[in-house]
């Protein structure tokens, strides 16, 4: 008699599999449970394990031989390489057969873990004992108490919400020819964030190896462990006859291995720079969700006027908005154009009137309604529209319900975290606000107005605590 399939265990790696419980078993002690599917797919793969098995075999065992959508099965994958902490860059679990299919590797470690030899020297023990405590100890710390500042590779095996991916991504360096074009550097790199800000998988810090440091890093693998794949993003800006030019290079940073190269045309526009950082996610094997293949606004000007904004201090903001009223000016105003400056105008208000006298401020108490009040679609209008909510008309709720469904469209987005800290200080909920700070600065470790607002709400938070 053929035993069921789903009675059994499997061994991966450090794991045990239990598909009738739907549970992973970790050596270290810690379970993840997994969804109906996911299970079921890792199941697949067992049952097949050192075969390729592929997307056909998988949509007839999985899904019952179902019509799926293109992103269905690298989701599921994206998903169980998550909770398997496995590297898709050096896989010991899962590996991927480019256009054919996937493979569950056969090779498993030798596994000590669960035991010690009677004829270990006293302290080997000690060593082991204290090891495992320690696991454990941290292990229920972090499951019982979301504590974000655990480091071990387990937080990749643990937090759903981990990254698969890591880049980092530098403003668009200039060069002697192209110098006197810091404008279009600028634009070029908040459309580059803009975009990949919107893919679900990816962690998109901007600004984090300052080579000066003692950490170039800035602490990134100590924070999110050696299993989260880390890369690099760099462009630099160049001149050639027919326009302007960016050349992307993405590298290893521990080897500065260089894994990708693109080009972009500036005068092609935003449609060419997206399909250019889409070849760049197909070579990262990222799973992508529908984007659309062009910005909401083509004017690098815009570009400009959002990356002062997100530096969120007055001086930016008197840059932001020379920007788009030199859009304006030249009549090329659209929804997101409008949108913008009115957020601009919600936060820094008083700011910008003392710094410009040409501003009538009746154009923007006569608004009515605001001006993306319907048919939003993408997240910079729903932040814009939060801002408004949150400075002009002080509804700090109304503010978080839009930030989050920002969020859903683009969840690295650090300027969107920085208007949450505000509403929720606003609304007396410090702690909150401080994590969503620190989320903030660990995106944008550049936006010094993050660290100051920080240290402001931190003080305030002591001074109440001292008082009590």
């Amino acid at each position: 008699m053929t035993k069921n399939p789903e009675n059994q265990r499997h061994n991966i790696y450090h794991w045990v599999f239990i598909p009738g419980e739907k549970l992973l078993q970790h050596s270290d002690g810690h379970a993840v449970k997994l969804e109906d599917k996911i299970a079921k797919l890792l199941l697949t793969f067992c049952m097949n394990r050192g075969r390729l098995v592929t997307k056909s075999d998988i949509i007839a065992a999985v899904w019952d031989g179902r019509e799926l959508s293109e992103q269905t099965i690298p989701v599921a994958i994206s998903k169980l390489r998550k909770a398997l902490g496995d590297d898709i860059n050096n896989p010991k679990m899962l590996e991927t057969i480019p256009r054919r299919g996937y493979r569950l590797l056969d090779e498993l470690p030798k596994r000590k873990a669960h035991s010690v030899s009677e004829t270990s020297k006293p302290t080997e023990r000690i060593i082991f004992y204290t090891a495992m405590i320690a696991i454990a100890v941290l292990g229920g710390l972090y499951l019982f108490t979301g504590n974000e500042n655990l480091t071990p590779d387990r937080i990749q095996l643990a937090n759903a919400e981990k990254p698969g991916v890591i880049v980092t991504i530098n403003d668009v360096r200039t060069t002697k020819a192209t110098e006197d074009k810091i404008d279009q550097a600028i634009a070029i790199s908040e459309l580059s964030s803009f975009f990949l800000a919107q893919v679900p998988d990816i962690l998109v810090i901007r600004h984090w190896w300052n080579l000066d440091a003692p950490d170039p890093t800035g602490g990134i693998y100590t924070r999110y462990g050696n299993a989260t794949p880390v890369y690099s993003l760099k462009a630099t800006l160049l001149k050639e006859d027919t326009g302007n030019i960016v050349t992307f290079i993405l590298s290893e940073p521990k080897t500065d291995e260089v894994l990708w190269t693109g080009l972009h045309k500036v005068n092609s526009g935003s449609e060419s720079l997206f399909g250019t950082l889409s070849m760049m996610l197909d070579r990262l094997s990222v799973v992508k969700r529908p984007i659309d293949n062009k910005a909401p606004n083509e004017d690098l000007r815009y570009w400009n006027a959002r990356y002062y904004m997100h530096l969120s201090n007055p001086s930016a903001a008197n840059k932001a908005y020379s920007y788009l009223t030199a859009i304006a000016d030249e009549k090329q105003t659209t929804k997101q154009v409008l949108a913008t400056e009115e957020a601009l105008m919600a936060r820094w208000r008083e700011q910008l009137v003392a710094s410009n006298n040409q501003i009538d401020l009746n154009d923007y108490s006569s608004i009515a309604t605001d001006p993306i009040s319907s048919g939003v679609k993408t997240h910079t209008e729903i932040v814009d529209k939060a801002a408004i909510q949150l400075y002009r008309h002080n509804k700090p709720n109304e503010a978080i319900e839009l930030l989050e469904e920002a969020f859903l469209k683009a969840p690295g987005d650090h300027y969107a975290l920085s208007l949450i800290a505000e509403a929720k200080e606003r609304i007396g909920l410090r702690e909150e606000a401080l994590t969503a700070y620190r989320k903030a600065i660990r995106l944008a470790p550049y936006a010094r107005a993050y660290q100051s607002r920080l240290k402001e709400i931190e003080n305030k938070t002591s001074d109440n605590a001292k008082v009590e």
